[in-house]
Parts: structure tokens; sequence; C-alpha cells
């Protein structure tokens, strides 16, 4: 099993002269199996890329199939569907995994932003089929060979993780979520820190406890390291994570390999060198190998790879 990324930025892309090393495009990354059936995660603007390079690959005069699992539907995550290639080919089927909320809505979310005051063609114009799946925390699916766990994060109207299993390997791809300290994130956006009540507190350690057992021996986590530990101490409530506690959780739960994702539009290519050489020594440290996403960039399940290098 080997994935690749087609996005690695959260928030809003920002392709340019300062991130053309990394990166600007938002979340989406590929997973291959070893006989090459394809599962795509997130739809960020990196999606045009890869829907280019399907729709090249898969055309055939009996239509193809196309799975999408999405961690949830901030824009960053879903604003290249309109873009996805495929969903202009006919006799195409685009099966679209989301979680429990947004599932039930997701047909109108994306209809809402191919309207026609916003884009030319609608969501019920384009020639594929479109069909919806809801995910639940906790309960596996099987799509083709991959088995694909969600795991529940702590992000604003929630967030999902997933863990996939394949060809005796596995990864696991947590974007986005804030650590599990300082705030228990609900279903509103806040304009700062909400103190968690006992109550909260609870809900906080088991679901960070239950985050550490499903990343149990995972060979390679992408996780949200949005913020810098100094950055999240100014907006611990916008639900995303640092490269300390993803360090942490990877650590406890004997992860092989982390890679740093959902990298802040401010931070630009010599930033993340900084970073990258930071936690990559911080990872020896702590047995695990820390490399940052760039776009373009492939990992194979089980090979070490060289933060340095860019497949």
């Amino acid at each position: 099993m080997y994935l690749t990324f087609w996005g690695v930025r959260g928030s809003y892309p920002v392709p340019g002269a300062a991130t053309v090393r990394y990166g600007g495009h938002t979340s989406c990354v590929e997973l291959r199996s070893d006989r090459g059936k394809c599962l795509v995660i997130d739809a960020g603007t990196g999606l045009r890329g890869l829907g280019k390079k399907l729709a090249q690959e898969f055309r055939k005069p009996d239509g193809a199939t196309y799975n999408l699992i999405l961690s949830h539907v901030h824009w960053d995550h879903i604003q290249g569907l309109p873009f996805f290639e495929p969903a202009y080919i006919g006799d195409t089927k685009i099966v679209v995994h989301a979680p429990r909320a947004a599932a039930k809505e997701l047909r109108q979310v994306i209809g809402g932003i191919t309207r026609h005051e916003f884009f030319p063609v609608d969501l019920d114009a384009v020639p594929a089929d479109f069909e919806f799946h809801e995910v639940v925390p906790g309960s596996a699916f099987e799509i083709d060979e991959f088995t694909v766990l969600p795991i529940g994060l702590n992000h604003p109207f929630g967030a999902v993780g997933y863990r996939v299993d394949a060809d005796g390997s596995s990864m696991a791809y947590v974007s986005d979520t804030a650590p599990f300290d300082r705030m228990l994130h609900k279903q509103h956006f806040t304009a700062g820190i909400e103190e968690p009540s006992d109550e909260d507190r609870e809900i906080l350690k088991t679901m960070r406890a239950n985050l550490v057992e499903s990343l149990r021996e995972v060979d390679t986590v992408i996780y949200d390291t949005h913020f810098t530990s100094e950055e999240y101490e100014q907006f611990p409530h916008w639900g995303h994570s640092t490269p300390e506690h993803a360090l942490q959780i990877c650590q406890e739960a004997g992860v092989r390999q982390l890679v740093l994702y959902h990298h802040a539009p401010a931070h630009d290519d010599d930033m993340m060198d900084r970073i990258a050489e930071k936690f990559g020594l911080l990872g020896k440290e702590a047995n695990v190998v820390v490399c940052v996403a760039k776009e373009k960039m492939t990992l194979t399940m089980g090979e070490v790879t060289n933060p340095g290098i860019v497949a």
C-alpha cells in the first residue's frame, strides 16, 4: 500500500513562490493498494490534479467507480469536488463516505457550492452518479481491499480520522483535530476558549484514548499539525493541533512514521524547512520517523522515507 499527497494545506490554498517546494493546495491524499485500487481521502483543491490523473487512468467504456472518504465538510476539505474531472464523464459513479451529520446533508452541501450563482454546472446536472454514505466513529467498513475505521476527532462541528488497513500494512489520516487538553469542540465555532466541564473532560480523555488505541502500531500516520506550539496558545479554539501533540500521540501508539500535515497558509517553505529539521530530530529521540508532507510526495507503507526527498 502506498499514498501520494495532492494537497497539504489547511484553511485555504496558497500557491505561489513562497510555497513552491511544499505546495499550496488544500487537503487531498491518494491511497493505493498493491493491486492498484484507489481510495481518495478528502477533496480540497488538490483533488483537481488527482482527478485529471484518474480520468485518464481509469477511462473505460463501461465506466468507473471512485471512492472518496471525507474527514468533514469544512471548505478546505471539499472545495475541489466541483473540479473533479471524473464527475464529468458518463457512466461514472462517485461514492462519498462522510461523518454522521455531514452524510445526511452532503448532497445539499455540495449542491450548494455548485448553485448557478457560484458555478456553471449544478451537481444534479453532471454526468456522474453521486452516492453518499454515512460513517460512524468506531464502525469499520470495507472498500475494495481496504478496511476503513473512522475515528472521532476534536474539531468544531465534528470530524473523523481514518485508519486504513490493506496488504498487510496500515496508515491513518488524522485531520482536523485539536489536542485533548484545553477544550472540547462541539457543534459550533467559538470566539475564544470555552472551559470544559467535568463531563467534557471525561469525553476528551476517552476521545484521546480511543485515538491512541486506533493508531496502535500503525505504519504511517498523517496528522494535523497546523499550528506551532506558540500559535496554538493563541488559537486553541480553532480546532487544530501541533507537531508536539502529534508526536506524543504517535509515540504512545507505537507508530513508526509521522507525517506533519494540514500546514497553515502563513507557513512558507522556509518555515516548513525549520519545522522539518526540528521535528526530525525530536522524532529520533522518540523513536518515530518524522517527515513533512509535500505535494506529489509518495510514501510506501513499511519503507523509511527521507524527509528531503520528493517523489
